[in-house]
Parts: structure tokens; C-alpha cells; sequence
């Protein structure tokens, strides 16, 4: 069972200020895997962390939702074309097919948790260009 998002969260804050240099090289390589699948000019990145992302899918706009406000501080201070949305990815406050692709790297740990993803991709992404890219 997962821990309770709170507690999620509040790990992630914890750890913001020093994520990048923990885990920042295998973060981007992976970013760097996931534009082979990324197209269109809007990009959702689900548990964006501090933002890294943004920088390699530059010049696209990229919304950043995380649980972690310490984290999505992280990701604005990058001046990138991001807004940030601090949010469950479960429960997404967004406007449906509002996005061209859609990231989810280093979210979903285990297998049945891509698989709840799945039931609301189709409501997020955007219909005619709509992918998915889920990364461990």
C-alpha cells in the first residue's frame, strides 16, 4: 500500500533543496528518453519534481503538477514557459484534452498504478495527438 499523499509530500519537501544534485544526471537522461515520444507544443509533466524537465522540452509549454510545494518552488524558480499546479496525479484539476502529451516519470512505481492512469488519460490528453509516457 502506498504512503498517504501527505506524507508523500512532505518527504519531497524535504528532499527539494538537494533533489537535483541526488538525482538530477538520471532525471534528465530519462527527460531525454521521453522526447522521442513527446509531440505537439503542450506538454503535461505529472510529478514534475524540481523542473528539470522543462529545460529539455524546451520551447514547449509545460504545466508542472506535483504533490510537493517545496518541489514546484524548485520548478518555477527555473523561468522556463512552465506554470505549476500542485496537485494529486490521480485527481487532476485540468481541462480536459487540454494537453498534446503527457509525462509521468518516476511516478508510478508499480504496475497497477499505470494502470489507474490509464482511465483518465484519454480525459487529459488531447485527442487527435494524445501519448502517454510513463518512466520508472
Amino acid at each position: 500500500m502506498s504512503a498517504p499523499l501527505f506524507e508523500i509530500a512532505e518527504y519531497y519537501d524535504k528532499l527539494a533543496g538537494v533533489y537535483d544534485e541526488l538525482y538530477g544526471q538520471e532525471q534528465i537522461v530519462k527527460y531525454l528518453k521521453a522526447l522521442a515520444y513527446v509531440k505537439g507544443d503542450r506538454v503535461l509533466d505529472v510529478g514534475c519534481g524540481t523542473g528539470l524537465g522543462a529545460s529539455v522540452l524546451r520551447p514547449r509549454y509545460v504545466v508542472c503538477v506535483d504533490v510537493s510545494l517545496g518541489m514546484l518552488r524548485r520548478a518555477a524558480s527555473r523561468g522556463a514557459l512552465i506554470d505549476v499546479v500542485a496537485a494529486d496525479a490521480y485527481k487532476l484539476p485540468l481541462r480536459p484534452r487540454g494537453f498534446d502529451a503527457a509525462l509521468a516519470i518516476t511516478v508510478f512505481e508499480r504496475l497497477e498504478d499505470a494502470g489507474a492512469l490509464r482511465e483518465f488519460a484519454d480525459v487529459v490528453v488531447a485527442e487527435t495527438l494524445g501519448r502517454w509516457l510513463i518512466l520508472g
